[in-house]
């Protein structure tokens, strides 16, 4: 009787540190993230999953996942000793590499922008004829021309009053006349000066006048190209002055938003930016350019419209503790993905 108990004490305890083993080989793993690389369900799905799961079969490595509401969060864990990896798309950074370490980039992205597609009317096209600098420009030349006038009257229209009038009024109009002429290089003969002093001055309005037209000609064209364009939809940076806009709670996002004199509002994902762009609160939505795609595609609007532009290069890359064995691992599983192309056909998945 002793000896059979003796046995099942033997026996349970085999069993029993054989499922404490198993326990403390299995890795936990968070995963936390927007669609398309972290999809909300009970389970773990999306691009990040897909691509642990390909690491973790290749690899031979038990896991099992928990969900995290945020990366900020996610990251708070592995640092206290609750997680051994953390997945999703995760910005590597200077910032974050102090308390933590990264994987290989599993994927490089941009910022794109999402914004309104906006017609021009009739007075958008018009209205940079209008501009301050415009007018200011106009009205520049017109003073010169009227400078010159009074030169030239000065010295000489006063010695003709036949040909250029009795008035000063009527001899500065003459003289405005000759100058305007003269830069346009119509020459209609009926005025020409007739002293040395004179010659000086209209010879000297000559050069200047060509210099002048070649730049005024330059910035009436480039005017008119801007407002020949069909729409005034948000593409650039450059047009974010004074526009309220949605971004990822990046400080260099930030920083870039408040140099072009834009308002920028932060979001926690694309689906809460996405909102406050359909509700009309905001001008535009700037994001990364997967999780944009990925959200215009799945609910399309005609009046919407993507833009890349290469704003702020990032990579993503999966999180470990600072000492951590396992990221070797997994940085060269992640480095045979991406020779494979597997990583590729996986985003392609879900993008398109």
């Amino acid at each position: 009787m002793h000896k059979i108990n003796l046995y099942l004490f033997f026996i349970l305890s085999i069993v029993q540190l054989s499922a404490q083993t198993n326990k403390d080989s299995t890795l936990r793993v968070g995963f936390a993230g927007s669609e398309p690389f972290v999809m909300v369900s009970d389970e773990a799905q999306g691009i990040a999953p897909d691509i642990w799961k390909e690491i973790a079969f290749n690899a031979e490595l038990d896991y099992e996942f928990s969900p995290f509401a945020s990366i900020n969060d996610g990251i708070a864990a592995i640092q206290s000793g609750e997680l051994d990896a953390l997945i999703g798309p995760i910005t590597i950074n200077s910032q974050r590499a102090q308390n933590i370490s990264f994987s290989q980039p599993f994927f490089d992205t941009e910022m794109g922008i999402l914004a309104p597609v906006m017609e021009q009317t009739l007075w958008d096209r018009i209205k940079p004829l209008f501009s301050t600098n415009f007018l200011i420009a106009v009205i520049s030349f017109l003073l010169l021309l009227t400078f010159v006038g009074l030169i030239f009257w000065l010295v000489e229209g006063r010695k003709y009053p036949e040909e250029y009038g009795n008035k000063p009024s009527k001899g500065i109009g003459s003289g405005i006349w000759l100058a305007l002429v003269t830069m346009t290089t119509v020459g209609y003969g009926d005025m020409a000066p007739k002293t040395p002093a004179g010659r000086v001055v209209i010879g000297s309005w000559m050069i200047i006048s060509l210099i002048m037209a070649t730049s005024f000609i330059a910035g009436i064209a480039t005017t008119l190209s801007l407002t020949g364009r069909s729409e005034k939809t948000i593409t650039e940076l450059g047009q974010l002055e004074g526009k309220k806009v949605a971004v990822p709670n990046y400080k260099k996002m930030l920083d870039n938003f408040k140099a072009v004199g834009g308002t920028p509002i932060t979001v926690n994902n694309v689906e809460e930016g996405y909102k406050l762009l359909t509700d009309d609160g905001v001008d535009a939505l700037v994001y990364d350019i997967v999780p944009l795609e990925y959200i215009a595609n799945k609910a399309p609007q005609a009046d919407f419209k993507l833009s890349k532009r290469n704003i702020n290069p990032q990579h993503y890359g999966f999180v470990f503790p600072l000492k951590s064995e396992l990221r070797h691992t997994v940085n060269l599983e992640i480095l045979k993905l991406k020779e494979s192309g597997d990583i590729d056909q996986i985003i392609t998945g879900y993008v398109q």
